[in-house]
């Protein structure tokens, strides 16, 4: 199943409204400036989008996202900082599941049971992550739709707000008097600030590379993937300069630094009086945009970290959907556990619970994009693995400068945001990474990653794709030459098939048996309805029979399905 450049926006424009989690605290450490640190964290993310785009233009095969990209690149020169890069990168973004699910708990709280417990909240989050899983269950369109349609509602509510507010002129630029960090311009305090709020704003501004963790998935890879990556960018530049803004400007750092929803409920009481449950279930629908995005994103990273042999092989298998539905409930049961864990360490005081979580997150993902800015250095500079995007020289020189930046944020966020919650981030990221170092050596491999080719396992394939010269079959046949001689080996045999090569093991899961009959027919030009009265099944039983090719063979046609199983021994050609 795949997706227009416009369904992948609307997946990933949870972005912007990630402001709404850590535009408080950012607020309350920075003051007024902190409408500044929105726009350069934001104009940082932009550079490093642009840094990504031409990384992930040299691997349109590989899904997942930019850390699955740069553990490519990285792999051959230190597997410990491919894994790094890959689980740094999902501990980064899968306990904001949790961070959204606990704020859209509190509001519904205050909204429907204001005198309930605090535990209420506890259990509307897991309902609510419940929910997002089962409708992402079934396919990247369903859950696009579902984004669409969140995305309207908020866009349309917080500019109905912003509109009234600057026509009756409430914006004033008094309420950013004084305009100065905690302890001056000039003072060390003040710049730490600027640091840790820089720090804790790069999570929201730089995520527009999520509308890479699903490239394969789109239906020109990762060219409209690519072009959802710079739309989403764009947006989120002016989403972070214009939303601190207004709200600062309109109610003053001292109400938008308590919550988002104070914020949000003077300018409605202004606007729309007795309306104050409008605003929280907008909040709540903006903070399950984020949540949904998150989700489907973190979801894709694990599938692909399970292909490439990083993680458990069970997350690396899709459902009838298309979609990795085991790496869904992996995240599902993990931000649970994780809810109901920090919960208890705070006294159930669940109001405490995202900052500490995020601030700790935040350690993982700081450390996924150093280590991804460096691999889109290296490539940059490589002649040999170039995509059709090529950045120019004063572009790619940016690459250090980016990395030494977040660096720097990453030693000033254990001033502004406390050493405890960085060392728990660290100390987690670095347990995952030793887990997943011993899970992917020996004993501990999943299976997924050391099964050899199976020499029964072939069919045969039409003489005209082993013709020397017979049109794009014979380009095809180049293609996957090239590719098998680049990775280190392999060679065309008499008969045509290709030759495993000691030592290299296939990272796709097996095709059943009817599945490769599937590929086999499709290989001999049949149509989807040939194929289903030539074996007497439905048509939609032949498309679910392909989606599940599509997504063992990490192909994004059918033709590239059948190069694929082509290179790994799955196919082999007519001797005639």
């Amino acid at each position: 199943m795949t997706i227009g450049a416009r369904l992948g926006v609307a997946i990933a424009a949870g972005v912007p409204v990630l402001v709404l989690v850590s535009m408080g605290p950012v607020a309350a450490l920075v003051g007024s400036p902190s409408v500044v640190v929105w726009v350069v964290s934001a104009l940082v993310g932009f550079l490093m989008s642009l840094h990504f785009a031409e990384l992930a233009s040299a691997y349109p095969d590989v899904n997942g996202g930019v850390a699955t990209v740069a553990a490519r690149v990285l792999r051959p020169r230190s597997r410990i900082l491919a894994l790094s890069a890959q689980w740094s990168y999902w501990f980064g973004w899968s306990p904001a599941l949790a961070i959204n699910g606990v704020l859209v708990g509190s509001y519904v709280q205050r909204l429907l049971l204001p005198h309930s417990p605090p535990w209420c909240a506890l259990l509307i989050a897991t309902a609510v992550l419940g929910a997002s899983v089962t409708i992402n269950h079934f396919g990247l369109r369903v859950g696009g739709r579902m984004q669409v349609v969140l995305l309207s509602c908020v866009v349309a509510t917080v500019a109905v707000l912003f509109g009234s507010a600057f026509l009756r002129g409430d914006v004033r630029l008094a309420n950013f008097s004084p305009f100065s960090p905690p302890g001056g311009w000039l003072s060390g305090a003040g710049w730490l600030a600027i640091g840790g709020g820089l720090f804790m704003a790069g999570w929201s501004a730089y995520g527009a590379e999520l509308a890479l963790t699903f490239s394969t998935r789109y239906r020109s890879g990762v060219r409209d993937a690519l072009q959802a990556v710079v739309v989403v960018a764009v947006a989120s530049v002016v989403a972070f300069a214009v939303v601190p803004f207004l709200l600062v400007g309109a109610v003053g750092v001292d109400v938008v630094q308590q919550d988002p929803a104070a914020a949000f409920g003077v300018l409605n009481s202004r606007a729309v009086a007795g309306a104050s449950g409008v605003i929280f279930a907008v909040l709540a629908l903006a903070l399950v945009l984020g949540l949904n995005m998150i989700a489907i994103a973190s979801s894709w990273t694990l599938h692909q970290m399970a292909r490439s042999g990083d993680a458990w092989s069970f997350l690396g298998r899709l459902n009838r959907h298309g979609m990795p539905s085991n790496a869904l409930r992996f995240d599902l049961v993990f931000n649970v556990g994780l809810l109901i864990l920090i919960t208890l360490l705070a006294g159930g005081r669940t109001s405490e619970v995202p900052i500490a979580l995020l601030a700790a997150a935040n350690v993982g993902y700081f450390v996924s994009m150093c280590l991804a800015l460096w691999a889109a250095w290296r490539n940059h500079r490589s002649v040999s693995a170039r995509g059709f995007i090529h950045l120019r020289p004063v572009l790619a020189r940016l690459a250090p400068l980016l990395i030494g930046f977040n660096v720097v944020l990453l030693a000033a966020a254990g001033h502004a945001w406390g050493w405890r919650n960085l060392a728990i981030g660290a100390g987690a990221l670095a347990a995952a990474v030793a887990m997943a170092t011993w899970r992917t050596s020996g004993r501990g491999m999943p299976a997924a990653s050391r099964t050899p080719v199976e020499p029964a396992k072939v069919v045969t394939l039409p003489a005209c794709w082993g013709r020397a010269g017979a049109g794009h079959y014979g380009r095809f046949r180049i293609a996957a030459d090239n590719a098998i001689e680049k990775r280190g080996g392999g060679a065309m045999s008499a008969h045509g098939r290709i030759r495993s090569v000691p030592g290299q093991h296939l990272l796709l899961e097996q095709l059943t048996d009817r599945e490769l009959e599937v590929l086999q027919l499709v290989a001999a030009g049949r149509r989807n309805r040939e194929i289903a009265e030539s074996l007497r099944v439905s048509v939609k039983t032949i498309e679910f029979h392909l989606s599940n090719i599509l997504g063992k063979l990490n192909a994004q046609s059918r033709t590239e399905a059948v190069v694929r199983a082509w290179q790994t021994g799955m196919l082999r050609l007519n001797a005639s």
